[in-house]
């Protein structure tokens, strides 16, 4: 069995939760704060009409990771949340 389609949806998980850059929910806490803030703006600018707390979010970020921004996805890999050159565009 592959684990690809789990760590994507992890990864949505994840992106969902850096999204809630204000939110003081548990999840957002959680997220390092240089990942919400580099990726707030890529959750708002891929998924705008998102709630950042909902499971659309979480669907929306996993369809759209290849689109994050550097600064997103090097945020990502220095806190480890992702394995380095995992979203790298090709």
């Amino acid at each position: 069995m592959s684990t690809r389609p789990i760590r994507a949806r992890s990864l949505g998980l994840l992106l969902a939760a850096a999204s809630m850059a204000a939110a003081l929910t548990p999840a957002a806490a959680e997220t390092p704060r240089a990942v919400r803030k580099a990726c707030t703006s890529d959750a708002k600018r891929l998924c705008p009409r998102e709630k950042a707390d909902s499971p659309e979010m979480n669907y929306c970020m996993e369809a759209k990771a290849k689109q994050f921004s550097r600064n997103c996805v090097r945020a990502l890999e220095d806190a480890g949340m992702v394995p380095r050159g995992y979203l790298s565009k090709n």
